[in-house]
């Protein structure tokens, strides 16, 4: 009774959302609201069992003497809640500051160390015929793209003096090449997440054929 209960519940909620089709139709609307309710649920529910509670309550609680640092992330929290009242709101500002501080040095070390530098050594390889011309083309074509998509993104002034007008046009040209590497690139992102949507399409029609509709054994 459980698995019928499920599949019909999925069935629905499918057609609700292929609803859309048809355009901004109430009927998406609650399949929206429902599956935005249940995720927030799901992260709070996350949130609370699996990191406020045994990684905050649980160590204050237990010595509150010796986990003192955590009652920083406490108090900090707690201030957020002073949003709810307009006169108490600049005080969540603090915690608001701490968080994108927090967040924004993570993007930056996450794109210098997880993105920039292991592309940057990526670049380091060999252009011996010994591995064969087409490993060569590849390194090749490697080493312009990824060099040519940093120049692109160059937003300085011409070379003043004479003996560097050369080097900045040549940079610049350069530029140019890596821009259509970056199209590329930007071009099979898209098709993978086209096609990516159609598998899931795909995955969602045969749920309404074989799971719920039995057309398909």
């Amino acid at each position: 009774m459980t698995d019928i209960i499920g599949v019909w519940v999925g069935a629905v909620l499918t057609l609700l959302v292929f609803s859309y089709l048809l355009g901004d139709t109430p009927l998406f609307r609650l399949a929206q609201a429902i599956f935005v309710g249940v995720a927030v649920g799901y992260a709070a529910t996350v949130a609370i069992y699996l990191v406020l509670v045994p990684k905050l309550f649980a160590p204050l609680l237990a010595d509150a003497a010796t986990n003192w640092p955590l009652f920083v992330p406490l108090i900090l929290g707690l201030l957020l809640f002073t949003k709810l009242r307009a006169n108490w709101a600049p005080i969540g500002n603090l915690s608001i500051a701490f968080l994108f501080g927090v967040g924004a040095a993570l993007a930056i070390g996450g794109a210098l160390s997880g993105a920039l530098a292991p592309q940057l050594a990526a670049t380091i390889v060999s252009l011996s015929p010994a591995q064969g011309w087409g490993t060569v083309v590849n390194n090749l074509l490697l080493v312009i793209g990824t060099i040519g998509a940093f120049l692109s993104f160059r937003f300085i002034t011409s070379a003043q003096r004479p003996a560097l007008r050369a080097l900045d046009g040549a940079a610049r040209r350069w530029g140019y090449v890596g821009r259509w590497f970056v199209l590329v690139a930007f071009g099979a992102i898209f098709a993978d997440t086209a096609v990516s949507r159609i598998t899931i399409l795909i995955s969602r029609v045969y749920y309404l054929l074989h799971n719920w509709l039995l057309v398909i054994k």
